[in-house]
């Protein structure tokens, strides 16, 4: 009896300890602050009516604040043009510029999984084209890539609706140097943008080596006491 209960014990200090290093090696995402990610946080606006009568920033060149917008600003549409946002009530715009934000004291952590995240938007009048999105890294004034989805095109996503477009970049255990950098570039056209987000779930997942030793050995520690405890059994007369 004694020797079936210690085996009882062994199995499940053997599950235990693998279910401990199976939660160690899983992937947790923490996000990576963005400072005004969703455009919620902008400068005075004016509400002039054009053709349409929409909303608009000030200026072509307004300030939105924690962003770097070139020839663009930020946009509160009405419902004509996108009758439901990503977040809140505005959103960023470019026209054949780009919109871009460096993330000071955010570096590239080694064995990582980058996300990046954004909403674009095809307006629906023919306004939108061509657009890129970017995750990198600026050291110096030197920027490497990470992850770009490539030239995209607004004109397919559907009219009056926001797709979220992004990229995935992976580090191993040597990364790039410099502090991460969001770039959303209009190629052509006009570029609508809402809600940026970008989560980095670690990878350390243990190494197949590790888990095929602990279950060898788990095994073998078991057959041992069970074979211990067969001897013990008495013989039938």
């Amino acid at each position: 009896m004694g020797t079936l209960t210690m085996v009882k014990k062994l199995f499940i200090l053997s599950m235990l300890g693998l279910g401990m290093l199976l939660v160690a090696g899983a992937a947790w995402a923490d996000s990576v602050p963005i400072t005004n990610a969703s455009f919620e946080n902008y400068n005075p606006l004016n509400y002039s009516c054009t053709p349409g009568c929409y909303n608009y920033s000030s200026t072509s060149n307004a300030l939105v604040p924690g962003w770097s917008v070139n020839n663009g600003g930020s946009w509160q549409p009405t419902r004509w043009y996108f009758p439901t946002l990503p977040n809140g009530s505005t959103v960023a715009y470019t026209i054949n510029n780009s919109i871009s934000q460096l993330l000071t004291g955010e570096t590239v952590q080694p064995n990582s999984i980058y996300d990046l995240g954004v909403y674009v938007g095809n307006r629906g009048d023919g306004a939108n084209g061509l657009y890129t999105i970017s995750l990198d890294t600026i050291l110096n004034g030197v920027m490497t890539t990470l992850c770009t989805t490539g030239v995209l095109n607004a004109n397919n996503i559907a009219a009056h609706t926001f797709q979220q477009e992004g990229c995935q970049y992976q580090s191993g255990s040597t990364v790039p140097a410099g502090n991460l950098y969001l770039l959303f570039t209009a190629v052509s056209g006009q570029l609508d943008v809402d809600n940026v987000t970008l989560t980095d779930p670690q990878v350390n997942v243990p190494e197949p080596s590790s888990l095929l030793l602990l279950g060898v050995g788990g095994m073998l520690v078991l057959g041992a006491a069970f074979l211990n405890k067969k001897k013990s059994l008495p013989i039938a007369a």
